[in-house]
């Protein structure tokens, strides 16, 4: 290949190929997720304490916990997933060279010589896209270089060149795109689908946190109860134990108030060997077990579940009911589905009609090179020389044009494969639909449940108070008779087992009553907004 025409070939690959090549480093140069460091936790460490409230610690699962990072890996798939549903539209940029020598002994004097020498380089640059709008258009770009030692060769070396148009639309199927769009139409929806349905399991895993939050202040809690009750039984132990030494008391009758003390120092040290477990799932879910400042302070939770008054919903059954099916993303997510449905239907349609595409053509060629003196019975042709650039300017004076068009029309008598897929989109349409109603169901399953336990709880706060309230009176009552001789030692330490039992009691009733609001805000949908959460997309 000569100097001038790789130049011209060069130069041409340099135009096409820039902004096609800068958009290709651009889009493959994409952000992907990385793995987030551990964060937020080190503002609420003080004196070497990690102090918690049900907010600030929700916020740092939301930030820390590896479920959660886990499950926003989806929102990007699905993103990701729009980006590839743009592969039919991606432009394509080809180019070719070949060059080969051909040594052949002839056996036909027509070959021009007796051992035929030839020599044949190619080039050629291609560009190909599909429009938006269903169109493809391709455009190229050719030149050979030809050379032998046949002496029947008008040009020797001959160079040409050629540029050639194509532009197909079809007229039926798949004339508006659809084929091709209906992709990139399923992966946006799904965008959003994947997103309401992270948004509601990242709300169950909050759910979750939520609950073992409430358990673990439950735990605490319960310390301080075993702890209380520990202390009675030990006043008890040693007033029976001081009544032995002056002769009020029967050697044998102090084996119940040992005893006690003995089961309530087990209870305690139960209580603590559970509060240090939930303390350890406590910390795992903000990551603080990945922190070297965090793992070694002390969590302190600075909630009282007993320092809010239960109050019963506010909302009835059926405005809550209406609430929720308004909000909730489940809903919306099989909603979003039915939409993809739609879109495969309509793309199964278009499937099953006749193919009938219209192809317009249009190119230009050019001559050149070292031109052979000669005589025809046109007439005696002079020798010339012209190079690569001649070729150029005739293909592109459009002075020896080659255009035409192409109707072809694929008519299939059984499409046998298209009518499977429309039937297919048919039964996820109908799918989806039942899932919607039995989704709609549950919800309203849920919202009756949350408001009957959330209802409940409040009475069963009331009523474990009323209990814890009247055990401390009878363990008061008990206690004056038992100084004054009037009851045993067993049926006192009876009374203090029943107002341990009480105030654990309630305690628990407390706590259940913060996870049933919780469960409640959950089936509403009000979750999130009532812990100033918001999961971001």
């Amino acid at each position: 290949m000569n100097s001038p025409r790789f130049r011209a070939v060069a130069a041409l690959l340099a135009v096409v190929a820039a902004p096609l090549g800068a958009q290709s480093i651009l889009r493959f140069h994409l952000n992907p997720p990385k793995v987030e460091a551990v964060a937020g936790l080190q503002q609420h460490v003080q004196n070497g304490e990690l102090h918690l409230t049900l907010d600030n610690f929700l916020q740092m699962v939301l930030v820390n916990d590896t479920s959660i990072h886990l499950l926003r890996l989806s929102d990007d798939n699905a993103r990701y997933a729009v980006l590839a549903a743009r592969s039919p539209f991606d432009p394509q940029l080809t180019a070719s060279f070949n060059g080969t020598r051909s040594v052949q002994p002839q056996t036909s004097q027509t070959s021009g010589a007796a051992t035929l020498s030839s020599l044949r380089q190619t080039s050629s640059i291609g560009f190909s896209q599909m429009l938006s709008t269903g169109q493809t258009f391709q455009a190229s770009f050719g030149s050979s270089r030809n050379s032998s030692n046949s002496a029947f060769s008008t040009y020797n070396p001959s160079v040409g060149a050629d540029v050639n148009f194509s532009f197909t639309q079809s007229l039926l199927r798949n004339r508006g795109n659809l084929q091709n769009r209906t992709a990139g139409l399923v992966a946006r929806t799904q965008v959003v689908v994947v997103g309401d349905q992270t948004q509601t399991q990242i709300a169950d895993e909050l759910v979750t946190a939520a609950n073992q939050y409430w358990n673990t202040v439950g735990a605490r809690d319960q310390i301080k109860v075993r702890q209380a009750a520990l202390d009675l039984a030990q006043k008890s132990y040693e007033r029976d134990e001081n009544a032995l030494k002056l002769g009020a008391l029967a050697p044998g009758d102090i084996f119940s108030s040992q005893s006690q003390v003995a089961q309530d120092q087990t209870a305690l040290l139960q209580a603590q060997s559970t509060y240090k477990q939930q303390l350890d799932r406590l910390r795992r879910l903000i990551g603080a077990d990945l922190d070297p400042t965090a793992r070694a302070a002390q969590i302190v939770l600075d909630d009282d579940p007993t320092a809010v008054t239960p109050t019963p919903p506010t909302l009835s059954l059926q405005e809550a009911t209406q609430q929720a099916l308004q909000h909730r993303p489940e809903l919306d997510a099989l909603q979003r589905q039915q939409l993809e449905d739609q879109f495969s239907i309509n793309q199964a349609h278009d499937l099953l009609r006749p193919q009938l595409d219209l192809t317009g053509q249009y190119g230009s060629n050019g001559l050149a090179g070292n031109q052979i003196a000669s005589t025809t019975p046109l007439g005696t042709i002079p020798a010339s020389q012209s190079g690569f650039g001649n070729a150029l300017n005739q293909v592109f004076n459009f002075g020896s044009p080659t255009y035409g068009f192409n109707l072809q029309l694929t008519l299939p008598l059984r499409d046998s494969r298209s009518e499977a897929t429309l039937a297919n989109a048919l039964v996820a349409q109908t799918n989806h639909a039942y899932q919607l109603r039995n989704e709609e169901q549950q919800v309203r399953q849920d919202v009756s449940v949350a408001d009957t336990q959330l209802r409940m709880a409040v009475e069963v706060v009331k009523s474990a108070t009323l209990a814890r309230d009247l055990a401390q009176k009878n363990v008061d009552a008990y206690q004056q008779k038992y100084t004054l001789g009037s009851i045993t030692v067993f049926e006192l330490l009876q009374a203090q087992v029943q107002l341990s039992d009480a105030q654990s009691t309630l305690l628990s009733a407390y706590t259940s009553y913060q996870i049933a609001e919780i469960a409640y805000e959950r089936a509403l949908w009000t979750l999130l907004p009532k812990l100033h959460l918001t999961v971001a997309p």
